[in-house]
């Protein structure tokens, strides 16, 4: 509804805002994969498509395949990078549909392939694959050595298919301000709003809908509001995003940028902080 980042200082005192239990992480909640050994190195299992695979744990390393347990592909001169630094060399380009660890997949992995068959020799067993700080990362991996598991973080959300879902549901929000309708609006606030604006700052339902209907409210229905999202972020169960607006009213037009975080409680999307600013001067004052 009323919806780019202003950098990192922003971010924090937006989310210091929000109740604690937004910011809080369910790491118990976390895919915990075991690991194994060959010989002393850790070890996981993993699938290529219905395939099960053996793939040494580094984190010092890129992701790359054992060549000896992937025919085909294409060769080609690649960046390889492990303990020793990062160098060029000639390997296989192999494509991977699919690449799985525990129930996290990835698709369409594009991997090298070199020959490991020295390290699975060293240790005793059969290694398929390294598994490197790369698909770490975006599987949001953390290794407990200590407790021999591999957590896995949840799956990613895409932030923008829940924000899709937010504006659908808090739709009818933009005609209720536009029409003044002071009692309906309410619904669209969390009880903790807190709103900032050029002319101060207001906090709870009652402090804001008293702004609104002073500065606003009275111009309607002769009121017309219009956002262009910019950026949209999730910060656990809150929704964070910014945009660009024009508000106009009999007296003047208002153009400006602004952030808003909304979360959604009791089944219901409702605006939890606001954060407007004015292009200065406004663009166009009425008589």
């Amino acid at each position: 509804m009323f919806g780019r980042a202003a950098g990192v200082a922003l971010l924090w005192m937006i989310g210091s805002l929000a109740p604690a239990d937004l910011q809080a992480q369910n790491s118990s909640s976390a895919e915990e994969i075991p690991i194994e050994r060959c010989d002393r190195l850790p070890v996981v299992k993993a699938r290529i498509g219905l395939t099960e695979v053996r793939f040494l744990l580094d984190t010092g390393a890129t992701t790359m395949l054992n060549l000896k347990s992937f025919a085909g592909g294409r060769i080609k001169e690649i960046q390889v990078t492990s303990w020793s630094g990062t160098a060029a060399t000639s390997a296989r380009e192999v494509s991977v549909p699919d690449f799985s660890i525990g129930n996290h997949h990835l698709h369409g992995l594009k991997l090298p392939a070199i020959d490991l068959s020295p390290i699975g020799n060293a240790c005793g067993g059969p290694i398929d694959g390294i598994l490197g700080v790369d698909l770490l990362d975006k599987m949001a991996v953390t290794i407990d050595l200590k407790r021999q598991v591999a957590s896995l973080g949840d799956d990613p959300v895409d932030p923008k298919t829940v924000y899709a879902e937010m504006e659908t549901a808090m739709g009818p929000c933009t005609a209720d301000f536009e029409q003044g309708k002071a009692e309906e609006f309410e619904k669209c606030l969390d009880p903790e709003i807190v709103l900032y604006t050029p002319h101060g700052e207001f906090r709870g339902r009652k402090q804001v809908l008293e702004y609104l209907q002073s500065r606003y409210f009275r111009f309607a229905p002769k009121l017309r509001y219009s956002m262009s999202l910019q950026d949209v972020q999730i910060f656990g169960s809150a929704l964070w995003y910014s945009y660009e607006y024009e508000l106009d009213t009999p007296e003047q037009s208002l153009v400006g940028h602004g952030m808003a975080m909304c979360r959604k409680s009791e089944g219901r999307w409702r605006i939890l902080n606001m954060h407007n600013s004015l292009q200065s001067p406004p663009a166009k004052e009425r008589p």
